[in-house]
């Protein structure tokens, strides 16, 4: 077991003070007007798992450090730009030279802000700019330990800050002359308390960066998008020997692939060669003749296709991202750090002109709507990859339109939140200011549409677009999946595409329309909305919670001549608390004159849950509560105190005896079983509570086209035609008489994008992907779609509602 220490930061601060004390009168006095020492300088105690491997600074000595640093250095500034999860703060160190701060210059003379800000409103006149003048600063970004148990990376990050905060070399104050240097200092403080990879909410935020599903990750791209770093350096460990960035094929064709990799292969060199000089000179420990570059050394297996990562993500942001992996998780994996980044840093100082004109060609090309170009051929002679340099080309549309609302949206939820994230992703958006007509569809005024002539259309389709099927393929695998994330099919967002650009009348807008909700008129006995958006289960939970008395409509029924949804969740309340929920959760109620035969009492209900992370945060948005438990858990009978158990990763035969007698009992007495995926179905077959034969596609990833039954209490509130995410995907080949079926594959090409090898000679065309059935007292639901893949295709977190409600009886 890993030491743990408790240091209080009041130690640190004596130590500090020592030292302040130490220093020369007239630094002394320079900073004897800095007498408010901000708040985020006071960490509260608590336990910390630092590395077992050296002596690693803890997470409460950062900020007194930085505190002190920021006092006694004006080329420091330090900023808290979020909290973490688990409610941590997380530091943005700026260093620049302080003349830049102090002397006024006016934009044409290149000051740095101006510069960024002209790139993307004007990137012809920042390229004229940049011919006459050399005078800025590029923006260069660390990022320290986003896997908070690779702890060199915020070691080597603080060690830089130390540095060049008092060093007065040549070499410091060319940086300083040159680069403007923003540090994350620890993307993930809660990993680096608490010695685990994942932050508080158990997410891998390097694997967020395109769902942004946690606060560090927002925190990070509100950076991003305010500076447009150049480079972007992501420091992880341990990979032997040492690993730089770029990556191997296939990348995505939505990065301007040519400008990028012509300076991160430099770079690359650049990072490798200071590596390799420090340790000639005998500043550090490696024991390897060479670093590992994936785009040199590599056929496959190190991509940058998903822009789940963070240095990726910065990729369609114009900067050159690079992930590196230190060999060691010693304090040599520090000094290893350490040396790749100098080498970066004296690599931008020497070519700063040369990188810049090349970022604000990515922009121009978006603002002109310029083609792409293909990775020319002295790059692909470092390499074999001819096979993959199609594949970063994109044809991008006009552009792409998204009405506010329905009968286009299931609710009024789903454009507003997709909007909001389009721009807080630096995306521009517009809005129509009168209808028009597309492809025979008329789009009232409201309508968002996303022109594709902009400085960031590759960060624009690598939202909007379905993405590739790369199936055809042969042998091809990706470091990490998945290998399609579009944002409408898997938020449940209508699009449509404007192929060629037609006259309408737009202006751009700063935030979406929030709902509003709204209430029919009319007498009404009841209200009910539909289970169309994620507010609506969340609405159902805290009125729930707030003693309300609800029901759930199992069927479609008939109201006044009106056909209401199966699913819909009623209300027996006034006008006035009708229109309160309406405006609060943004929900279109209806107003019902008579109560539906069938409808259910709903309750709060206790929810186990013994699988991945995706998951939680599917519950946590929907506003349920539930308890993670362990096997332990599960094999001294605790299931007993829960209504509903939710099963991804737990197989039946991994239970001892106690374990499956008590589970076996649970069912008998009517507990509710969601099974997930492979695992959650075996559990299901094994412990022989349904009877089902399925097939599987090992590690295969997609979208798929899939057709559910919105008349089904689980299917409820999808539309028939719609969409899912698969990750090692389950069909149901067989199933027992009674077991009603929610949704299956579509009948002909299902595939709509992803890697799924030999999908069409699978035979999982039009077979059920959702089953249920109720036994007795008890319900088993299985879900074969990969329904909350790491909290991103929110759409189909729906189905995890629907299911936890559908085991109530009437």
């Amino acid at each position: 077991m890993k030491d743990l220490r408790l240091r209080l930061p009041f130690l640190l601060f004596g130590l500090l003070a020592v030292t302040l004390l130490a220093m020369p009168a007239t630094a002394m006095a320079k900073h004897k007007h800095q007498d408010k020492t901000p708040g985020w300088c006071f960490v509260d105690p608590e336990e910390e798992v630092p590395s077992s491997k050296y002596d690693s600074i803890l997470y409460s000595e950062i900020a007194p450090r930085l505190c002190e640093i920021q006092r006694t250095s004006d080329r420091v500034s330090v900023e808290v730009i979020g909290q973490s999860a688990g409610g941590r703060n997380l530091f943005l160190v700026t260093i620049t030279n302080p003349m830049d701060k102090k002397r006024k210059r006016h934009k044409d003379k290149g000051h740095h802000k101006d510069l960024r800000k002209l790139m993307i409103s004007d990137p012809e006149k920042a390229l004229a700019l940049i011919e006459n003048y050399d005078d800025f600063n590029v923006p260069v970004f660390i990022n320290g330990s986003i896997h908070g148990n690779e702890y060199p990376g915020t070691d080597a990050c603080m060690r830089l800050i130390e540095y060049l905060a008092y060093d007065n070399s040549e070499a410091v104050q060319a940086i300083l002359d040159n680069i403007i240097l923003l540090i994350n200092v620890v993307q993930n403080p809660d990993g680096r308390v608490l010695g685990t990879r994942a932050n508080a909410n158990g997410i891998d935020i390097n694997r967020d960066m395109i769902t942004q599903s946690q606060p560090e990750a927002r925190a990070t791209v509100s950076v991003i998008t305010e500076w447009n770093p150049m480079v972007f350096l992501d420091l992880h460990d341990d990979v032997q020997p040492m690993l730089i960035e770029p990556c191997t094929p296939p990348h995505n064709p939505n990065y301007e692939y040519d400008l990028y990799l012509a300076w991160a292969w430099e770079l690359s060199v650049a990072m490798e060669d200071e590596l390799l000089l420090q340790k000639a000179l005998g500043n550090l420990y490696y024991p390897y003749e060479t670093a590992i570059i994936p785009f040199r050394d590599w056929d496959l297996g190190w991509d940058d296709w998903p822009p789940i990562y963070a240095a990726m993500y910065p990729i369609y942001h114009g900067s050159y991202g690079h992930t590196i992996e230190t060999w060691s998780e010693e304090s040599h994996g520090v000094d290893a750090d350490y040396a790749v980044v100098w080498g970066a840093l004296n690599y931008v100082v020497a070519n700063k002109k040369e990188m810049v004109r090349d970022q604000i060609e990515v922009f121009r090309r978006g603002f002109l709507d310029l083609p792409q170009q293909l990775i020319p051929d002295y790059l692909l002679a470092e390499t074999d990859w001819d096979q993959f340099n199609d594949l970063t080309i994109q044809e991008f549309p006009a552009a792409y339109v998204i009405p506010a609302g329905p009968p286009y949206q299931l609710s009024e939820h789903q454009a507003p939140r997709l909007v909001d994230f389009l721009l807080f992703n630096d995306v521009q958006v517009e809005e129509a200011q009168r209808s028009f007509w597309l492809d025979g569809v008329k789009y009232p005024k409201g309508t968002y549409v996303v022109w594709m002539n902009q400085p960031k259309r590759g960060m624009a389709n690598t939202i909007l677009d379905p993405g590739l099927d790369l199936s055809y393929i042969e042998g091809l695998y990706f470091y990490s999946p998945p290998s399609v994330w579009s944002h409408p099919y898997l938020w449940g967002a209508y699009r449509a595409v404007m192929e060629d650009r037609i006259d309408i009348k737009t202006k751009k807008v700063k935030k979406a329309k929030a709902p509003k909700g709204s209430v029919e008129k009319g007498k009404a006995c009841a209200y009910a909305f539909l289970p169309t958006s994620l507010a609506a289960f969340k609405a159902t939970n805290e009125l729930l919670a707030q003693g309300v008395t609800l029901y759930r409509a199992e069927n479609t029924f008939e109201d006044g001549g009106e056909t209401i949804g199966a699913g819909a969740v009623i209300m027996q309340a006034g006008k006035r608390q009708a229109l309160k929920v309406a405006k609060k959760y943004g929900l279109a109620l209806l107003a019902l004159r008579k109560m539906p035969e069938d409808a259910t009492l709903l309750r709060k209900r206790s929810i186990a849950v013994y699988a991945d992370t995706g998951v939680t945060e599917c519950l946590k948005r929907l506003g349920f509560e539930y308890d993670t438990v362990s096997r332990n858990d599960l094999n001294s009978g605790l299931i007993i105190n829960y209504d509903v158990f939710i099963n991804g990763s737990r197989s039946w035969g991994g239970l001892s005896a106690d374990g499956q007698a008590s589970m076996a009992s649970w069912f008998a007495a009517g507990g509710d079983y969601i099974g997930l995926r492979t695992t959650g179905t075996d559990f299901a077959i094994d412990a022989g509570i349904i009877d089902v034969d399925y097939s599987n596609a090992g590690y295969m990833n997609a979208i798929v086209n899939v057709d559910y039954d919105p008349n089904d209490s689980v299917g409820a509130g999808f539309r028939e035609n719609g969409y899912a995410f698969v990750n090692s995907p389950v069909w149901f080949t067989r199933w027992g008489s009674g077991i009603a079926v929610s949704a299956r594959l579509d009948a002909g090409d299902f595939l709509l994008s992803g890697f799924w090898e030999n999908w069409q000679t699978s035979g999982a065309n039009d077979m059920p992907v959702i089953v249920h059935q109720t036994t007795g007292k008890s319900d088993v639901s299985l879900i074969g779609i990969d329904a909350t893949f790491r909290g991103h295709p929110e759409n189909t977190f729906r189905i995890i509602g629907n299911a936890i409600y559908d085991g109530l009886e009437n």
